[in-house]
């Protein structure tokens, strides 16, 4: 038996189930194992000196000792087979029912009685757990013998090379997956990490030629054609100083972002894992930052330009006829005794000329007269960060608008000096039309509106565009 396997763990076994039957046979009377008390233990548990003729006598032998043992069944927690702590398992193997049986009563106990979680918890806490084969022969109800002892142990020692078994080709299946969901991965980092170095790359041009090449590209004519960044800045931003933070902070967020996405290209890409890397990567993050913060700032401080308004009017004039002819005029143009030149060579809304800033588009009011006269007014708006400030810019704001020969003449664009910089500068034209007269601007009826009757003139706007086009809404 001593070459068998699992022999030491069954002679611990043996010795400790020999020690608890002689603890059994002490009592307060009795203090001492006498000779026919052990004699008694060996007779129930069968001397191993019966089993050392072989394998065939052991099985033999022990068949016949198992007979006469006394079977000691227990309640234990079976962590072996548990889902959670064995609870279940244990009491089926103690009623000999089917553990689904079991499970499905603490489901149902839960579901309608509600105290099936808590019922489980106690009887976790009160339940032992089996932790020796003696525990493991107890729960199953079998005879505490040698025979079963050694059987446990080698049912144990099975399981425990299933389980290697099984969690091994587990660990190899995991490996397995994990290398192929390393190469996916790999490769799509490659991918993903060209893309990046690529679009940095593009990035780099944009900014070579749009930010330090000065590219005209803003669609804002002026006399040497569109407006670059810079000359933008210089009709938005207050003072040269803002222009000047202004330029740090874009190359800052810019140049920090382009480095960014081109070191992250190239670490994706390339596989990069050393703490140089992430810590350059970082500090173009925060450097990026502190640009986006400046930016944030003087985009505050321009916008305190914009907070107060400043409006200014003036009467144009007044007239006495059932109808008010307006006609749309453009700057004249200038000619010479060959040619006379057709095409005023602006688009848009606006235009720089010179230190003279060329805005386009009237704004129109229309209201009820209080008598029978009709009323022109003209007024004139900017903003600025005081209203003292923006009534000085609203003055600088040159429109034409006059009455001749009857008809009410409006320039399709105003002006107001470069310096003022651009303030939502806007004009507008409020129209008094008595009751049951007539508006005609181009030869168009405008007032009344033939589709809304004689009362459409009431909160009426309209809006002259660059072209000389007019367009209504109510």
């Amino acid at each position: 038996m001593a070459n068998e396997t699992g022999a030491q763990e069954i002679i611990e076994d043996i010795e400790l189930r020999i020690a608890e039957l002689c603890a059994e046979k002490l009592n307060d009377k009795k203090q001492v194992i006498e000779l026919n008390d052990i004699q008694s233990i060996l007779q129930m548990l069968g001397d191993p000196s019966d089993y050392v003729g072989g394998e065939d006598d052991f099985g033999t032998q022990g068949s016949t000792t198992n007979q006469k043992a006394t079977h000691e069944k227990r309640l234990y927690r079976d962590t072996e087979k548990a889902v959670f702590a064995g609870v279940a398992t244990g009491i089926s193997n103690y009623l000999n029912i089917d553990v689904v049986i079991i499970r499905a009563l603490f489901v149902l106990i839960f579901l309608f009685g509600g105290f099936g979680i808590p019922l489980y918890i106690i009887l976790w806490i009160i339940i032992p757990k089996a932790t020796s084969n003696i525990d493991r022969l107890r729960m199953q109800g079998k005879p505490i013998t040698v025979d079963t002892l050694r059987d446990e142990v080698e049912n144990a020692a099975d399981r425990l090379s299933k389980g290697s078994k099984r969690f091994a080709d587990k660990i190899r299946k995991d490996e397995e997956t994990h290398f192929r969901f390393h190469a996916l991965g790999r490769m799509i980092m490659g991918i993903l990490g060209s893309g990046l170095i690529a679009f940095g790359i593009f990035l780099i041009v944009l900014f070579l030629i749009f930010g330090l090449g000065g590219f005209q590209f803003i669609p804002i004519q002026s006399d040497y054609g569109f407006l670059s960044f810079n000359d933008f800045g210089n009709l938005v931003l207050e003072t040269s100083q803002d222009l000047k933070w202004a330029w740090i902070s874009g190359i800052l967020v810019v140049a920090s972002s382009i480095l960014f996405i081109l070191l992250l290209g190239i670490k994706l890409a390339f596989h990069l894992k050393n703490k140089w890397t992430g810590r350059t990567l970082a500090t173009l993050f925060f450097i990026g930052l502190a640009g986006f913060f400046m930016a944030i700032f003087i985009g505050i401080k321009t916008g305190r330009e914009m907070a107060n308004e400043g409006e200014i009017e003036t009467t144009i004039g007044s007239i006495d006829k059932d109808t008010l002819y307006i006609e749309s005029i453009h700057t004249a143009l200038p000619s010479d005794n060959q040619y006379e030149i057709k095409s005023t060579g602006k688009f848009g809304f606006l235009s720089l000329e010179g230190k003279k800033i060329n805005e386009t588009g009237i704004h129109v009011n229309y209201k009820e007269s209080k008598d029978t006269l009709f009323h022109i007014h003209q007024n004139l708006s900017a903003h600025s960060h005081s209203h003292k400030k923006a009534i000085e810019k609203a003055r600088h704001i040159k429109h034409s608008a006059f009455l001749s020969e009857g008809k009410l003449k409006v320039n399709t664009t105003y002006t107001f000096p470069a310096a003022d910089k651009l303030r939502d500068q806007d004009v507008y034209l409020i129209i008094e039309v008595p009751k049951g007269k007539k508006v005609i601007w181009d030869g168009k009826r405008i007032i009344p509106d033939p589709d809304f009757g004689d009362e459409s003139y009431i909160e009426e706007r309209g809006y002259l565009n660059s072209d000389g086009e007019y367009e209504q809404w109510g």
